[in-house]
């Protein structure tokens, strides 16, 4: 290889310097891009680990108030997801608003089930959206407002407005 190299020409010996270099830089910057990428995966990693171990650390405090909440809950008030379409649905009608749902999503554990809904109302009053917010305030804590997001539409003083109400429920 050594001969065959150094009978080329000084012009074909420079441009296969260049190129054996250009893969090498090519591939020493791919090599550090996955190393950079592995060191930040690491780290992400033991990041979580060290939160779930807090986690685990404090299992004892976390299912002594999850008894303690428990107690202080009426089973029969709570919500089951079907429940908590029906009722969402009549109180946006008391309050006079036309809601659209996507269907509930549910977490379970092994006390409760938490049910999320996701609902949206266009072009609806402001005064609506407050009797619709006080009605669902009164059933705290088995029905709450997680997020809201109100947007003006166009200059009319109507709201397209959409939310996520979640229930929580007693796993018999």
């Amino acid at each position: 290889m050594k001969t065959w190299f150094l009978a080329r020409i000084a012009r074909e010996k420079i441009l296969m310097v260049v190129f054996v270099m250009a893969a090498a830089i090519i591939w020493l910057s791919s090599a550090a891009e996955r190393l950079t990428g592995s060191t930040r995966d690491l780290r992400t990693v033991g990041a979580e680990l060290d939160a779930q171990q807090v986690w685990l650390d404090n299992r004892q405090s976390i299912e002594g108030a999850a008894a303690v909440a428990v107690q202080n809950l009426d089973p029969s008030r709570t919500y089951d997801a079907t429940a908590l379409v029906a009722e969402v649905m009549a109180l946006a009608g008391q309050a006079g608003l036309a809601v659209n749902t996507d269907p509930p999503r549910t977490q379970r554990t092994s006390q409760f089930a938490f049910h999320t809904l996701q609902v949206t109302t266009r072009r609806a009053d402001f005064a609506a959206v407050i009797r619709f917010y006080t009605a669902l305030a009164e059933r705290a804590p088995y029905l709450g407002l997680e997020q809201m997001t109100l947007q003006a539409e166009g200059g009319t003083g109507a709201l397209n407005v959409r939310m996520q109400i979640a229930s929580v429920e007693l796993v018999k």
